[in-house]
């Protein structure tokens, strides 16, 4: 398998509307700037395919947006995480104006409320189209490399540190060995890591396994927004162990609610380690307000890059641990050299227990029975072109994030916005205003449960429970 070795100050994994803000403010800071996108930097994703309309928020409107978003979460929320998200999308959203975004403005109905900005279709193309590819163009005048095609497989880490991270570009089968003083993981979500899903391709969950390997904690893991019909959300807490076809022939996997634990700057526990978009968590919480996730997405996408360009200022290039470098090597020549089970057949499988066990239906049985299957599952897979090489890593990526939603899931004893468990069926604010937090002990994956951080909303009412976006309340008085 060819090699070829890459250096940069800041790495950004992933080439969408986090990535891109990110990779732009990193840039406009006088680092070296090296994107590296599984799919076309700009190209189909779930930034590309949205609805829309992107959250606007006035300084008037900005304590209804807060309580709104925190109300909606269920107070599962970091409200640090929340009161940075509200104040910094006042401008970070319109700013996009200044890279070329056609922004029309939909205001709230009075001034106190919330609003939205629409991004205007250029030609026929996706609506998110308008707002990618100015970014996109503008990242290129500013000297930002892109690499499409490369799918991240691990990051490289020395003590507590990234130093770089691993590659493949699966339409050459190049190997990828890239040294970087500071990393941004910006993949996006990964509802198509179930198998019916509502999602475009790519988005399988590779940051949050990527940053769990590493060393990073999770946060949430457990809330993901499902688009099931109304209809059946009843019928879901009559199940008692094998979830019948009846319900989990419908619905899709829409959203990530949860994701890699940062703080107000994107930093993770890893040194080195930045996150922003739908790959990290605390925002948002147990549920969110439609229109919520781009603007989350360019407010902390901005914030990460920016973080991520004064750490690569801060410090020396480390030395890349080889024996990390090497496994990798070794794990590549096994998927096209054997001949095992293909990686696609191995990934679909992988998807269908996700769905079937930690989807619409989750229960003490449904859980620990997809937890008994997913270690039953050793990936000797082999890849005999590009496709099956891009399976063949996602599946890896698949069957960690897996065993991490489901242990989550496990751990939260309630139902709670867009989590339903079928043998706990109430909500429980005495108990469960709480996050669960998970890391990776040796083989295992370790949690604690700590208490959600309120900064202005103490006193919790009873959450939303619901599947897909919530909609903006007219006015809502919670303190």
């Amino acid at each position: 398998m060819e090699e070829k070795a890459l250096n940069t100050d800041v790495l950004v994994i992933g080439g969408a509307g986090a990535g891109l803000r990110a990779v732009i403010e990193a840039r406009s800071n006088g680092v070296d700037v090296l994107l590296a996108s599984k799919m076309p930097t700009g190209g189909l994703s779930c930034t590309q395919v949205m609805a829309g309309w992107i959250t606007g928020v006035t300084p008037e409107s900005e304590d209804q947006l807060f309580k709104q978003i925190v109300y909606t979460g269920g107070y599962i929320n970091n409200q640090r995480l929340t009161e940075t998200f509200v104040k910094e999308a006042i401008h970070r959203i319109p700013e996009l104006r200044e890279f070329g975004v056609p922004l029309a403005e939909q205001p709230g109905e009075s001034p106190d409320l919330p609003g939205y900005y629409i991004a205007s279709r250029i030609g026929n193309n996706p609506k998110g189209h308008s707002l990618l590819q100015p970014m996109k163009e503008k990242a290129k005048s500013m000297g930002v490399r892109m690499l499409d095609n490369v799918v991240i497989s691990k990051l490289i880490t020395s003590g507590d540190a990234v130093v770089g991270a691993i590659g493949v570009d699966f339409e050459s089968k190049q190997l990828l060995i890239i040294s970087a003083k500071s990393i941004v993981i910006a993949t996006g979500g990964g509802a198509y890591a179930f198998e019916r899903s509502d999602n475009p391709p790519g988005s399988t969950g590779d940051g949050y396994s990527l940053a769990y390997q590493a060393g990073a904690e999770l946060v949430d893991m457990e809330f993901i927004s499902l688009n099931v019909p109304r209809n059946l959300i009843p019928e879901i807490f009559k199940v008692e162990d094998e979830p019948p076809d009846s319900i989990i022939s419908h619905g899709t996997a829409h959203y990530f609610l949860g994701g890699i634990k940062i703080d107000e700057d994107c930093r993770t526990n890893v040194k080195g380690l930045f996150a922003g978009g739908e790959v990290a968590g605390g925002i948002l919480g147990a549920a969110r307000l439609g229109g919520s996730a781009v603007a989350d997405a360019i407010v902390f996408g901005a914030r990460a890059g920016h973080s991520a360009s004064l750490w690569a200022k801060s410090i020396d290039t480390h030395d890349l641990n080889m024996a990390q470098v090497q496994e990798e090597r070794d794990k590549f020549r096994r998927m096209i050299e054997l001949n095992n089970i293909p990686a696609k057949e191995a990934l679909a499988r992988l998807k269908s227990i996700l769905w079937r066990y930690i989807g619409p239906v989750k229960s003490d049985y449904t859980l620990n029975k997809a937890l008994e299957m997913l270690s039953e599952i050793t990936l000797n897979i082999s890849a005999n072109d590009s496709e099956e090489l891009l399976a063949g890593v996602e599946a890896s990526h698949i069957l960690e994030l897996g065993k991490i939603i489901a242990t989550a899931s496990l751990t939260r004893q309630e139902t709670r916005g867009n989590f339903w468990r079928a043998d706990y069926p109430q909500y429980d604010n005495d108990r469960w205003i709480k996050n669960i937090v998970l890391w990776k002990d040796n083989e295992n994956v370790a949690t604690r449960i700590d208490d959600a951080v309120m900064t202005k909303l103490k006193s919790p009412v009873d959450p939303p429970v619901g599947t897909g976006c919530f909609w903006y309340s007219q006015k809502i008085e919670i303190y």
